[in-house]
This record gives C-alpha cells, sequence and structure tokens, in this order.
C-alpha cells in the first residue's frame, strides 16, 4: 500500500507539471512569441476533447466574443491597396470581414490566418445602426 501511496505521488506530481507546462504554453500571451501558444493551441485543439482550445474564432461569431483580440484564418477574397496601408476582405465558411493592415495587402485567394484586433464602425442610417465589425491587423501567422 505504502508503495502505491508513492507510486501515484510521484507520477501525480510528474503529470501535474506537464500538465501545467502545457497550459502555460497554449494560453493567450503565455510565451513572448504569440506564434508559438498559437501553434500549440492549433495542434491540441484537434486532439479528441480539446476542441475548445482552438484558437482561431470562426467570422460570424466576432460580434458575440467579448475579445478584443482574435485570431482568424480564412482565404482573401478582395484586397485594396491604400497609401501607407492595405484594406483586404477575410473570407472563412461562416463570413467575410474587412481587414485593414499596415503592411500591403495579401494576394486574393492567399490562405491566410491573422492576429487582430476587432473595431466596430457604428453607421446610423435614418435612425438605425447599420455599422460593421472590422479587424486591425496586428500580426500575420505563418501558414504550415
Amino acid at each position: 500500500m505504502n508503495n502505491l501511496k508513492r507510486w501515484f505521488t510521484r507520477y501525480g506530481v510528474i503529470g501535474g507539471g506537464v500538465g501545467l507546462a502545457v497550459v502555460a504554453m497554449t494560453s493567450c500571451g503565455a510565451s513572448l512569441d504569440a506564434t508559438v501558444g498559437y501553434g500549440w493551441r492549433d495542434r491540441l485543439s484537434n486532439w479528441p476533447g480539446l476542441a475548445w482550445l482552438d484558437p482561431v474564432t470562426p467570422i460570424a461569431e466576432i460580434g458575440q466574443s467579448d475579445r478584443s483580440t482574435v485570431y482568424l484564418a480564412g482565404v482573401v477574397k478582395r484586397q485594396l491597396p491604400l497609401v501607407g496601408q492595405g484594406l483586404y476582405q477575410l473570407a472563412d465558411g461562416s463570413g467575410s470581414i474587412w481587414v485593414v493592415s499596415a503592411a500591403s495587402p495579401p494576394q486574393v485567394d492567399t490562405p491566410l490566418t491573422i492576429r487582430a484586433a476587432i473595431q466596430y464602425e457604428q453607421i446610423l442610417l435614418r435612425g438605425q445602426d447599420i455599422g460593421e465589425y472590422y479587424a486591425q491587423e496586428l500580426e500575420r501567422l505563418p501558414q504550415e
């Protein structure tokens, strides 16, 4: 009985340490390089029971999200180079959103994952708000 208790204590501490390390690596902002945390969460979210770790927010759910910074993945559908910045439309299976970027816009049909700050622009027309959400690109993540 004493050996069994020692075994559970030893491996419980090791398992707890490994679990703590995984949580630290996958949490947002836990690493100096945001792409490391994103990569771990993306890989782990494919495991059964860990889908809640998926870091990518579907575009259709942006208005329901309480986070101001999200990861978005999709394909560039339209783009417009502007002076000093770029504007492009990113679409996934759920919808599309316009993205403002300090860099030049990617080519049409380019698959892309970004970290972005979500903004809302209110537009009033005859007393009704017909505004839209848009994304301010913070970082383009490397495609694997």
